[in-house]
């Protein structure tokens, strides 16, 4: 059998990854001077002692070098040179392809492959190709099972080889694939099809400012395939959920361009400042919204980092922490190739709220105002206009308007298309990608005006990477992504308006009059409208959507220069990096606005007693309207962000089995959004050790500065330790290595900071300062007034302080301690199980323990004395098996559990235990505890008093009076539940089954320990807002008096606030699990074609709205998408 080949084109194909593997660079590889020597070498001893002194890989077939003779070595110079003399004399052949050296040998007279008897020899022809991108495979290994004959695939990726039976099974394999067996049977031409390896693929793992081989890694790092991240949508976030194992994620909004995914890495465990991750692109920090747009096509590696041995380089930026994402770059001598994907989408809104009919409210909403007043008398609407609403009788005079069909469509549309060329040359390579996104929304607009309200979003990401090798030694990197997004739609949110969409009333009036009604003179659209009391009106929904228009555009410029020069004349394997990188972004933002007109019928002009009522007359409601567009001055928003970081790095092994290096890095970062910047500076190191690749060792440090604290607290040291033990890789367990081909345990312990403490309190939402030591006085305060003169007749605003400076503040720090195991069975099955714990302290807050006599009002100082507890488990899992010649399939998936509880945070001192904040969940819901409904009055006068405003009524909730003092107040309010809106617990699971060409796969996404309080939810008030299906289902009535009904009794006041506390009543399980996605594709030789689905199913005992959002977001959308993959 000839030796396997591979080539340099399609070597880099295949993986980012493989080929970090594969090709680590060599600097002055070419001129190094290798020694060879010993008596009776074998020919693997002699490559043996190249590989272990040198950076160069050989590639050979072991077995055909097993003949050859033992002979005594003994050469000088260059890998050239030595080669030569090596195999003087031989027939081998070698190929120098930069660092690695393919082995083959020559058939000559007398050979192994000759002196084989072939008997009824036919020549087989074929092509060796890659699974999923049917792209062919250059040197793949090809050799007849059971004897030796072999051969590889050309350029082409053909083969031909001799055989003398149908039944002969060869044998296919390639760096990078499962090897794949085929019988020859009689087929003519064969195709056969190599599936990628995940676990050579998985061999090399980034790293905080670097990579290391999966083997050695001792933190907890999670990788994902980029291919994983690319569902149908604009936004990259969105595939988060449940695919990460460690991350938390939830989406707030369905709004193109808005539907970004917040996420946390092991859950929230602050509430002082920042508690989402620290994001870096190619070694630059972006933000979540520069992340949204980068393609996943552009991604060659994913990775996220968790514990402290993996965050701790970061120092100050790592505390919650770190996803690396890192860009695909082009290969070395590769031939220019050109990917090309687009896609169209198909977006259905899904689960919207489901509202009464327009008769039904009415009924409700008279029962509402007399169940209050115990009278029948000014009823707010006649039995003639519900009649007549129910028989469906002239909308325009009996409205039942469904908000919904009117402000949403069924459907809206969406594209992607992205074009990509990368390839190289011997000192140059060069990527460059162009991904355009057009979204729009599913508003139902009319355009009425110079402008379409309708949501209309058009983004662009350009990503540029070149390579440069100034000399063998000296590389130069130039990356540049720039992203540009020009968004449109109506100037007010569409979380108002569809919040006014929810609320708005169904029988007042109509969305808008017909044109044929236009009173004479006008031309413009005749919105409905009417007074609630006096001269103020009704929200008309649907006339905020048409009249009013913002358009937004951003652009963001990232670029970067990277150089690194090898230093191995001072030392083997010494490095020096540099990097500077600038980014800039901008916003501007317009809106344009006409004011409506609104109308109603006048007041006898028509029969309200004719059923058809189809003649009435318009007339003018309230004094605003105008035919003209009124546009606002553009806003203008621009920061920038400066980085530099500097690094000595050095890797060596010795004697084979010590593998050990070294990193030292400078970094500092200025962000400016306004003339006074914010700097970071700081120094980070990582040492590692590997024994034999069994014992590892890793030490890491961080030593961070910023300016926000007082001197003698700005700088900080932040360590880590950590350790491993591969168990599989001892002798003793040998014997056990069929089954349990990988077990690895590691532990790690360490500080991180975080510097953006007491930024936010995300408990409140309150800012907090940014010079924590400044006194910080206002001058000019509404509230501190005084009067002067001889009449004391002139008043002046007086100074007041809003901080008072503490020179004690100190960093806020997070304990970091992980255990983690790595699992693999039979090669097939692998897991992953990491428990954590992540103790903050020094948490900047406000003290809440000054009593109200020391004068500071609303100036309390702040102190670094908060604390969290952060503990959890995650779980990842992978399952891989081929099974017989045609069919494939993989199994995947991910557990991640959090539980975040608040040690300490300064509060004011409760005498009752239930009451207190410190020692409960950090994001955990409060209220009071809802025991039922009253059942009557004598059951109102036997409970403990509580009076929210009016005495509350027989149907009106009952609350628990926790202390015990015969009153319902806010000493009654406790934890209702450990869980709030952001979930504890999040999974995935899912699956690729492979056959032949044909793949189908789907994925399942959950949330489970979350709840959710419906609140907003009441109907009528002050604006008659409209009622929620499952109140008319089951409210308290008179005909009804179930105390535990799944609504209490009617209210018509938004003032009547007994039933409008936040209480166990209104709590309700927001734990959901969705098929997130399916998808059915098919691969032919230059692509694959696809079709593919999202959020196609939801499960859930919440039934409201969607379990993952609030009531009134802006809908997520049921996505069907088909697409195309064109490789050149």
């Amino acid at each position: 059998m000839e030796k396997q080949v591979f080539s340099i084109r399609q070597r880099y194909l295949k993986s980012i990854v493989l080929a970090l593997l594969l090709y680590p660079i060599t600097l002055f590889a070419a001129n190094a001077q290798i020694t060879v020597r010993g008596e009776a070498l074998s020919i693997k001893e002699a490559i043996l002692q190249i590989e272990k002194h040198s950076n160069y890989v050989f590639f050979y077939n072991a077995t055909l070098l097993k003949e050859m003779k033992k002979r005594n070595i003994d050469c000088k110079g260059s890998i050239e040179t030595v080669l030569k003399e090596i195999f003087k004399n031989t027939n081998v052949e070698y190929l120098i392809n930069g660092n690695e050296v393919i082995l083959k040998v020559k058939n000559i007279p007398g050979s192994v492959q000759e002196k084989k008897p072939v008997k009824k020899q036919r020549t087989v022809t074929g092509t060796v190709v890659d699974a999923n991108t049917q792209e062919t495979l250059v040197g793949a290994n090809v050799k007849l099972k059971g004897n030796d004959i072999g051969t590889i695939t050309d350029l082409d990726g053909n083969f031909s080889i001799n055989v003398t039976s149908n039944k002969d099974v060869l044998v296919v394999s390639y760096m990078g694939y499962k090897t794949v067996e085929k019988v020859v049977e009689d087929m003519g031409v064969l195709k056969i099809e190599l599936p990628s390896d995940t676990e050579i693929l998985n061999e090399v793992v980034v790293v905080g400012f670097g990579t290391q081989k999966k083997v050695s890694v001792v933190g907890s790092i999670t990788n994902i395939k980029a291919s994983s991240l690319k569902v149908p949508t604009s936004s990259l976030t969105n595939s988060f959920a449940g695919r990460l194992a460690g991350v938390i994620s939830t989406t707030s909004s369905g709004e193109p361009g808005k539907d970004a995914s917040e996420f946390y890495i092991r859950g929230i465990s602050t509430f002082g400042g920042r508690a989402t991750p620290l994001i870096m692109l190619d070694g630059v920090e972006i933000s979540t919204t520069e992340l949204n747009y980068i393609p996943a096509e552009s991604i060659e590696s994913f990775s996220i980092l968790k514990d402290a041995s993996a965050t701790a380089i970061y120092g100050a930026r790592g505390a919650n922490g770190v996803m690396l994402i890192t860009t695909k770059s082009g290969k070395e001598n590769e031939k220019t190739r050109i990917n090309v994907s687009v896609e169209n989408s198909f977006n259905i809104p899904m689960s919207f709220p489901n509202f009464v009919d327009g008769a039904t409210y009415m009924e409700m909403a008279n029962e509402a105002y007399y169940t209050r007043k115990g009278t029948y008398n000014g009823q707010l609407y006649s039995q003639e206009k519900i009649d007549n609403t129910r028989l469906g009788k002239n909308p325009y005079v009996y409205p039942n308007v469904n908000w919904k069909d009117m402000m949403f469509k069924d459907m809206s549309m969406s594209q992607r298309a992205n074009i990509n060329v990368s390839g190289g040359g011997s000192k140059a390579n060069y990527y460059l990608s162009l991904q355009a996104n057009h979204d729009t929304g599913v508003l139902n607009t009319q355009k009425l005006y110079s402008f379409d309200n309708n949501v209309n979003v058009w983004s662009y990401t350009f990503q540029s990477n070149i390579d440069y090798k100034l000399t063998p030694s000296t590389k130069i990197e130039l990356r540049m992504n720039a992203q540009l997004h020009n968004s449109g739609g109506p100037a007010k949110s569409t979380t108002d308006l569809f919040a006014e969409m929810l609320q708005a009333n169904p029988v007042n009036f109509p969305a808008y009059y017909p044109s044929s009604a236009n009173p004479a003179g006008t031309d413009h659209m005749l919105f409905g409208n009417a007074y609630y009391t006096g001269d103020v009106l009704y929200t008309n929904p649907y006339a905020d959507l048409l009249t009013t228009y913002g358009e937004d555009f951003q652009a963001t410029i990232l670029t970067t220069v990277k150089l690194e020069q090898g230093l191995d004349f001072i030392t083997k394997g010494l490095k020096l990096r540099g990097l500077i990188s600038f980014r800039n972004w901008s916003d501007s933002y317009f809106t344009r606005e006409v004011e409506p007109y609104y109308y109603m019928p006048k007041s006898g002009s028509y029969d309200p007693y004719d059923p058809d009522a189809a003649n009435y007359t318009l007339e003018r409601v309230g004094n605003k309207g105008n035919d003209f567009i009124t546009q606002s001055d553009p806003k203008k928003y621009a920061d920038r962000t400066i980085q530099f970081q500097a690094s000595l790095e050095w890797a060596r092994n010795f004697g084979g089995k010590h593998d050990l290096s070294a990193m030292l890095l400078y970094l500092q970062r200025e962000y400016r959004v306004n003339p006074l910047p914010t700097r970071n500076q700081g120094l980070s190191g990582r040492l590692t050790y590997a024994y034999d690749q069994r014992y590892l060792f890793e030490a890491n440090f961080g030593y961070n500065g910023t300016e926000r604290l007082a001197s003698g607290h700005r700088f900080e040291m932040f360590p880590s330790v950590a350790a491993g033990w591969v168990i599989s890789n001892e002798k003793f367990f040998e014997p056990f290595n069929k089954v349990i081909t990988n077990l690895k345990i590691r532990g790690s312990w360490g500080l991180v900071g975080n510097d953006e403490t007491g930024t936010k309190d995300i408990r409140t939402g309150k800012d907090g300062p940014h010079f924590i030591y400044l006194t910080n006085v206002e001058l000019n305060d509404d509230n501190h007034k005084y009067t002067t003169g001889v009449d004391m007749d002139v008043t002046y605003k007086g100074p007041v302080i809003t901080q008072y400076g503490v020179t004690n503040a100190t960093w806020e720090r997070a304990e970091k301690l992980n255990l983690g195991i790595d699992l693999e069975l039979f090669s097939k099955l692998s897991l992953t199980v990491d428990i954590f714990r992540d103790n903050r302290r020094n948490i900047l807050l406000r003290r809440e323990r000054f009593p109200e006599y020391l004068g500071f009002e609303n100036a309390k100082p702040w102190a670094s004395v908060g604390k969290v507890k952060n503990t959890g488990v995650e779980v990842a899992m992978n399952y891989v098996q081929d099974i017989g010649k045609n069919w494939s399939i993989d199994l995947r998936g991910t557990f991640t559990y959090n539980q975040a509880t608040l040690v300490y945070s300064d509060e004011a001192y409760r005498e009752e235990e239930y009451r207190r904040k410190d020692g409960k969940a950090l994001n955990g819901t409060w209220g009071y505890v809802a025991e039922r409904l009253f059942i009557d009055q004598a059951d109102i006068d036997n409970s403990p008093s509580q009076k929210f405003g009016n005495s509350p009524m027989p149907g009106d909730i009952k609350y628990k009076d926790l202390n015990g003092d015969g009153m319902i107040d806010g000493s009654d309010v406790c934890e209702l539940s450990p869980y709030g809106g952001t979930p504890n617990i999040m999974y995935g699971f899912g699956s690729t089954i492979r056959y032949r060409k044909f793949d189908l796969g789907f994925f399942f996404q959950g949330a489970a320990q979350r709840k959710i309080m419906i609140g907003n939810i009441h109907p009528f008030g002050n604006t008659r807002k409209n009622v929620l299906q499952f109140i008319a289902d089951d409210y308290w009535n008179e005909s009804n008096p179930n105390p535990n009904a799944a609504y209490p009794r009617l209210e018509d006041r938004d003032d009547a606030n007994n039933n409008r506390q936040t209480s166990s009543y209104w709590l309700r399980d927001g734990s959901y699990m969705r098929l997130k996605n399916a998808e059915i594709g098919y691969s032919f030789k230059y692509g694959r074609i696809y079709l593919i689905g999202n959020n196609l199913l939801t499960f859930s005992k919440f039934k409201l709205w969607d379990p993952e959002l609030s009531w009134n977001a802006y809908p997520l959308s049921r996505t069907f998408s088909i697409g195309m993959q064109l490789n050149f």
